[in-house]
């Protein structure tokens, strides 16, 4: 019996997938996978519709997915470094442990997707809309987020130092334990965040909105606090930036209040 066409390019593409180094499961319709076989060649699919394709361990460098839509895609494990990603769409989608260094993901919308253990090094996420996003234990150092939702998102454990928070909403976002060391925060809204246990020395949060915003046990030493209300935020064995401990809410917070020594 004859083949069909498709069955007939099928152990081709999969050749071509394993050379690539690539763990691709091929359930998503015949449109999707001519898209995915393009962009695995050419490593370009400008405005593609690539939701919930399945491309984990794909090695995806360098390739230029301005405006895809890749909603709910499973790119976990993916190495994307120095894509273009700008205003593509990754709404729920698997990047747990992607590699996205030096990525162009700005204005993209990221809502609800899973960043934990991403690399991100160096990335440009400006504007992004990015709410409940999992950014735990994320390798972030010198991103830029400049402008962007993050609220309700996890920052637990990530490592944000020398990013760029300038003007971003981490309302209600959880960020303890994080590492933010000269992180620039200026004008950000951080109502209602978490920041316990998380390392904040010499970050710049002038202009900032405090409002409820946990800083137990967290280190500001020689942060920038200027023309910021403190009145509303919650200490107890903070470290702030004169180096004096601050437990003013232990009390309230049902903790034991920390060294008040400088």
């Amino acid at each position: 019996m004859a083949q069909s066409p498709r069955r007939r390019w099928l152990p081709l593409f999969l050749g071509v997938a394993v050379g690539l180094g690539l763990t691709l499961a091929l359930a998503v319709p015949g449109a999707a996978n001519d898209l995915v076989r393009q962009l695995l060649i050419s490593r370009a699919c400008i405005a593609c519709d690539l939701s919930d394709v399945v491309l984990t361990r794909a090695n995806l460098e360098d390739a230029d997915l301005t405006q895809a839509t890749l909603a709910r895609a499973n790119l976990r494990q993916a190495r994307l470094p120095r894509a273009q990603m700008t205003q593509a769409d990754l709404s729920a989608a698997n990047l747990h442990q992607a590699v996205l260094s030096g990525a162009d993901l700005s204005g993209a919308t990221l809502a609800g997707a899973d960043l934990s253990q991403a690399t991100l090094t160096g990335s440009r996420l400006r504007q992004a809309i990015a709410m409940a996003v999992n950014l735990e234990r994320a390798e972030a150092r010198n991103t830029n987020w400049y402008g962007s939702d993050l609220s309700g998102s996890r920052l637990d454990g990530a490592a944000f130092n020398h990013a760029s928070l300038s003007a971003t909403d981490l309302t209600q976002a959880t960020l303890t334990k994080g590492q933010f060391f000269r992180a620039d925060f200026i004008g950000a809204q951080l109502a209602g965040a978490d920041f316990t246990g998380a390392d904040l020395r010499q970050a710049l949060i002038r202009d900032a909105q405090l409002a409820g915003t946990n800083f137990t046990d967290a280190d500001l030493l020689g942060a920038n606090l200027n023309r910021t209300d403190l009145s509303t935020a919650r200490f107890c064995n903070t470290r702030m930036a004169n180096g004096s401990i601050n437990n003013e809410h232990c009390a309230d917070l049902g903790l034991p209040p920390g060294n008040t020594a400088p």
